[in-house]
């Protein structure tokens, strides 16, 4: 969004030690590392090889059919050996300083251990779903595996796929292992999603759980933002996960640290992704997502139909028209050749078309320039915010014309309200307008003819932010007055909306 809040703290503390400690440690992690993969790769007939394929849940030639718990125990086993290896790593980077050989060989130590668990968990889901009717979810390709179809979200459709959790948020637990729905099962899940963003979640759920008490039933869905420059972040991933949440991941074609207001960045314009400068990056980035074997949505270059940003087609971006669709299929591309699309569910999410100002932003045929196409998106969405008392607090109003186009530029699309708030500013603290356009987002929703609409992710944080010149603060949190959140906490309690939320436990 154009108000976005980037944290520049870090989630974890680097510690000191001694440089020889730290050096003994990690030769010692690395050798243990080395004589795996010599047992695994070398000699696969060994007894070792055997056994380190058994904690993997992989068929030796030997082996033509596994037991179902068998093989749980396994992935279990290698799931605490991956989860131990990575806080290994972490200390030692942290402790490294410039050993970044050793940490590069840990690294692609991890990566191999992931893939093969992946692999694994590939065969058991396989496994699970012979001969029940299930289909898979296959690549992001045509849509054909649930991503398109309006569905219907009646009460007595069904319960989610997902297990959020009721209580405090928790850490990933290496003794057990999360059990993750596929790409498949989300795409079809009857019931809705409701996430939220917080600053800092999924890394700091403290201001997260805040909310979700207040509120009062949990969330099956987390919204975070990534750059360019930043790798696969197995951990945001895994924490979410950790939840029962669906990680949803907007990813700017910027540094992280990037203004709202640098409408052009260099080095990372459209033509830079087209052209394969970013392939390395993307290749390894997908490999990553893959071996983590854990499924996301990935919202790449949102609002692409503004002014603001710096993958938008205009003069100040020096992107050319028709490069927005050219680079996403191009990642979409990358991460297919990678397997990367079993785990991924692409949102495509233009911003509110009849708040940009340029008429020529407002029309069809802009928004139809910047669509991928069927086969590259699975859902598609928007962001849409209410900003100002002189507007009518309405579901119909912010959101109303651009679902409008998104249904005929991606008919059959599951619509996802990827990024909404509404400002308590100004005239409407006294008047009440935000818990007014609340309550209609709400009876929109109960409406049969928006069954379309498969949830939303609320902006439930404070934001500074400069478009086109102007600068404001707004408070779009869900908590900013207690008419406000009572009148969330009516809406997402309703039984005629078909949520499937569970009560919070404190």
């Amino acid at each position: 969004m154009s108000d976005l809040f980037r944290s520049t703290s870090s989630w974890w503390a680097p510690s000191s030690k001694h440089a020889k400690r730290t050096a003994v440690g990690t030769t010692a992690i690395v050798v243990a590392l080395g004589l795996i993969t010599w047992s695994v790769w070398i000699s696969p007939s060994s007894p070792v090889s055997t056994a380190v394929h058994h904690a993997l849940g992989v068929k030796t030639s030997q082996e033509k059919a596994v037991d179902a718990e068998a093989l749980q125990a396994k992935l279990t086993a290698a799931q605490k050996q991956i989860w131990k290896l990575e806080g290994q790593l972490k200390s030692s980077t942290a402790q490294s300083g410039s050993r970044g050989d050793q940490v590069a060989q840990l690294k692609a130590q991890i990566a191999s251990l992931q893939s093969e668990l992946g692999s694994a968990k590939a065969q058991a889901a396989a496994g699970s779903k012979s001969g029940s009717g299930s289909t898979g979810s296959g690549s992001s390709g045509s849509g054909s595996s649930g991503s398109s179809g309006s569905g219907t979200h009646n009460a007595s459709t069904g319960h989610g796929v997902t297990n959020p959790n009721t209580g405090p948020s928790k850490d990933p637990n290496p003794t057990t292992p999360v059990a993750v729905p596929s790409k498949a099962d989300i795409l079809n899940q009857p019931t809705r999603w409701y996430g939220l963003y917080t600053a800092q979640s999924p890394f700091n759920w403290s201001e997260y759980d805040q909310v979700s008490q207040q509120v009062g039933k949990a969330t099956n869905m987390v919204g975070f933002f990534q750059g360019f420059d930043q790798d696969f972040n197995a951990n945001a991933v895994q924490r979410s996960w950790a939840n029962g949440r669906l990680p949803m991941m907007t990813w700017e074609s910027a540094p992280a640290q990037t203004g709202n207001d640098e409408k052009y960045v260099a080095g990372y314009t459209n033509q830079d992704i087209i052209s394969g400068k970013f392939d390395a990056y993307l290749t390894k980035y997908a490999q990553a997502l893959k071996a983590n074997g854990q499924p996301m949505v990935i919202r790449l270059d949102h609002e692409m139909n503004g002014s603001w940003y710096n993958w938008s087609e205009g003069d100040a971006q020096q992107n050319a028209a028709g490069s927005y669709v050219k680079m996403w299929q191009h990642v979409h591309d990358v991460f297919q050749a990678n397997g990367a699309n079993d785990y991924v569910v692409w949102n495509w999410a233009p911003s509110r078309i009849d708040k940009l100002g340029n008429a020529k932003y407002q029309t069809l045929d802009y928004m139809k320039n910047y669509y991928p196409g069927a086969d590259y998106v699975d859902w598609v969405g928007m962001s849409g915010y209410y900003r100002s008392a002189s507007e009518t607090p309405s579901f119909a109003n912010t959101f109303g014309a651009t679902i409008g186009q998104l249904r005929q530029v991606a008919p059959g699309k599951k619509i996802l309200l990827s990024e909404i708030g509404a400002t308590e500013t100004g005239t409407t603290v006294s008047n009440g307008q935000k818990s007014k356009w609340i309550t209609s987002l709400f009876d929109a929703l109960a409406d049969p003819a928006n069954d379309d609409i498969i949830g939303f992710s609320y902006f439930s944080e404070t934001a500074t932010t400069v478009v086109d010149g102007v600068r404001s603060t707004n408070d779009w949190r869900l908590n900013s007055r207690s008419d406000s959140l009572q009148a969330f906490v009516d809406g997402i309690k309703r039984t005629d909306i078909n949520f499937d939320l569970q009560e919070v436990t404190k």
